[in-house]
C-alpha cells in the first residue's frame, strides 16, 4: 500500500510539472539599430545597350548569339558593412523556352537553364524574342580598393557561404541566391565602405523566321537589384 501510494504521488507532481511548463511563452522584439547604409548605382544608367540589330544580319534558322555587354554595378556605403545583393527578374514569362546563352559565365559555357536565363520581352505578335544571362568578371571584382573573391549563399543572409568560381548569377526562378564579397581566401563576408562588380551581359535572340518582325522592335530586358544586409 505505501508503495502504491508513493508512485501516485510520483505521478501526480509530474503531472502538475508538465502543466506549469505549458502555462507560458516568451516573445523577443529584435533588431539593429545602425547609421550604415548602402546604396547601389549601375554605369551607364543601368542600360546594357546592343543598339540598332539589323535583321538582315541575322540567322533565318538558327538561334543569334548577340555577345557581351559590360556594365559596372557599385555599392558604396557610410560605413564599413557586410552586405550581399540579389537578382529579380522582372519579365518573367518573356524567356523563349530552351533559348542558349552562349558566353554565360566567366568560364565561357552557355546555358538554357530558366534560373541563369532572362527574358528579353515579347512582339507585336506576342513572340518571346530571346534571353539574356548575367556574370560577374572575377578577376576584376574589388571591395576597398583590393581584388576580392565573391562568395554566394542560398536562401537566408545566416546561411554558410561558399566561393564563387564561374561569377554566374542567377535569379529568382530557382533557389534564392545572394552574392557578396570576401577577402581572397576567405568565405567570410567582408565589411564593406565600396565594391565594384564588373558585370557582363550575355544576349541572345530567336531565328527571323520565329520572330516574323515587321516593325522597329526593342529588347525589352530588366531585373531588380536588392540589397540586403549581414
Amino acid at each position: 500500500m505505501k508503495k502504491t501510494l508513493l508512485i501516485s504521488a510520483l505521478s501526480l507532481a509530474l503531472l502538475g510539472s508538465a502543466a506549469h511548463a505549458a502555462d507560458t511563452a516568451t516573445l523577443k522584439v529584435a533588431g539593429k539599430l545602425t547609421n550604415a547604409a548602402c546604396t547601389p548605382t549601375m554605369s551607364d544608367a543601368g542600360v546594357a545597350d546592343y543598339g540598332k540589330i539589323y535583321l538582315g544580319n541575322l540567322s533565318a534558322t538558327e538561334t543569334n548569339q548577340l555577345g557581351h555587354k559590360n556594365i559596372t554595378l557599385t555599392l558604396n556605403c557610410t560605413a564599413a558593412t557586410k552586405m550581399a545583393w540579389r537578382l529579380s527578374e522582372n519579365r518573367t514569362g518573356t524567356r523563349p523556352l530552351g533559348i542558349e546563352v552562349a558566353n554565360a559565365d566567366i568560364s565561357g559555357a552557355s546555358t538554357d537553364l530558366a534560373p541563369r536565363t532572362n527574358g528579353l520581352g515579347k512582339t507585336a505578335g506576342n513572340v518571346k524574342i530571346g534571353g539574356w544571362a548575367l556574370y560577374v568578371d572575377l578577376p576584376n571584382l574589388k571591395a576597398n580598393g583590393a581584388v576580392v573573391d565573391m562568395v554566394e549563399g542560398n536562401g537566408t543572409l545566416t546561411q554558410a557561404w561558399k566561393k564563387s568560381t564561374t561569377g554566374a548569377i542567377t535569379n529568382d526562378a530557382g533557389d534564392l541566391i545572394w552574392y557578396s564579397v570576401a577577402t581572397t581566401g576567405s568565405v567570410d563576408p567582408l565589411a564593406i565602405t565600396e565594391a565594384v562588380f564588373p558585370l557582363v551581359v550575355s544576349a541572345a535572340i530567336q531565328n527571323t523566321t520565329t520572330l516574323a518582325i515587321t516593325d522597329d522592335t526593342p529588347l525589352d530586358g530588366e531585373a531588380t537589384i536588392t540589397l540586403g544586409y549581414l
